[in-house]
């Protein structure tokens, strides 16, 4: 098996690598960007979102900006949000912005004969300054996906937004996309919204092609997370979320939230140190703490799962490490750590499930 020191792996691994040794430090704080689908003042931060065991509690919850649309989002390489338009018809965009609301810069989605492709959930390639940025359009352009290569790390003189055709698998209605640094691999989920029934697999990709190589059906597959911590995909639709490991190619925990009774989960964040964030349709963030949980399980006996409501109409959430997250450190600081974390003898495949 493939060794998963994430000290080979770049900045972005060794940062996880530092966040999951600090992992027993609970409660845990995070800062929160997310988006609503209702219109209107649609792009929002919460300051500070505290998990503590079966609660949660938010800080600084404001409005920072409002676009024609507003579903996916994510941290692009120059530190500003990119946030998907939603809807395709009469247009679609992709827009930039900082993370105080100032538009940057916006990037138009394919025209296909009468429509533009939709933009909805989002997903990068890499952090590097030229990575590729992934539109899905949620079912309104059939077959297709969008992508934009980046220039300076942002939309600003980035390439046209171009057609990448969906070929193989069985549904070609890609509601998810997201890459695992770690096996090189990027996974598709098809789910649609609210449903626990889509397909999900592996992604490859070549010129304007994508060809999908479906793994498992009938699974809860529309928003997709890589959580550093375990090295596994977090998959979420409707009132579930799973865990799927590359390594077994299985589903290995999986939890049912009824808390509120109307789940409809879209998109999570894993914040790299044993927690998870899920935004639902119906207003409600829930957090999952499973650092210390048995086999650093989603549903293994020691997790906590609470939830509490944050904003009418709540879409996406930004995610929290990796590609797509807050930047990392400096290299000059990296390098330090990662004497510290050979030291520790920290750096490893994948946490050990106990």
């Amino acid at each position: 098996m493939q060794s998963r020191n994430p000290l080979l792996y770049g900045t972005a691994a060794l940062a996880c690598a530092v966040c999951a040794a600090q992992a027993q430090a609970d409660p845990v704080t995070v800062p929160l960007f997310y988006t609503t689908f209702s219109g209107g003042a649609n792009i929002d931060e919460v300051s500070t979102v505290t998990l503590n065991g079966s609660t949660l509690t938010f800080t600084g919850n404001h409005n920072i900006a409002t676009t024609a649309g507003a579903d996916g989002l994510l941290f692009l390489p120059d530190r500003n949000l990119a946030i998907g338009e939603q809807g395709g018809g009469g247009g679609a965009q992709i827009h930039e912005i900082t993370t105080g609301g100032a538009a940057v810069a916006n990037v138009n989605t394919p025209f296909n004969g009468s429509t533009f492709d939709g933009s909805y959930h989002l997903a990068l390639s890499s952090s590097s300054p030229t990575a590729t940025l992934y539109s899905m359009c949620n079912g309104e352009c059939g077959a297709n996906l969008s992508r934009t290569t980046l220039a300076g790390g942002g939309l600003q003189n980035a390439t046209t937004a171009t057609n990448i055709a969906v070929t193989g698998g069985v549904s070609h209605d890609v509601r998810g996309l997201i890459f695992d640094p770690v096996n090189s691999t990027w996974y598709y989920g098809t789910a649609g919204d609210g449903s626990t029934s889509g397909d999900f697999g592996t992604v490859s990709f070549n010129g304007t092609t994508a060809t999908l190589t479906r793994l498992l059906s009938g699974v809860a597959a529309h928003g997709l997370t890589f959580d550093p911590f375990t090295n596994d995909i977090i998959i979420n639709s409707g009132h579930e979320i799973e865990q799927f490991d590359p390594t077994t190619g299985t589903i290995v925990s999986t939890v049912t939230v009824s808390i509120s009774g109307s789940e409809q989960f879209d998109q999570a964040a894993a914040d790299g140190a044993g927690h998870l964030f899920v935004a639902s349709n119906d207003g409600n963030l829930v957090g999952i703490d499973y650092d210390s949980a048995t086999g650093h399980l989603i549903g293994g006996a020691g997790a906590t799962v609470a939830e509490k409501f944050l904003a009418s109409a709540l879409d996406d959430i930004a995610p929290l490490s990796g590609s797509g997250a807050p930047s990392v450190p400096e290299p000059a600081s990296l390098a330090l750590l990662a004497t510290g974390l050979l030291g520790l003898g920290v750096a490893r495949r994948r946490r050990n499930r106990v």
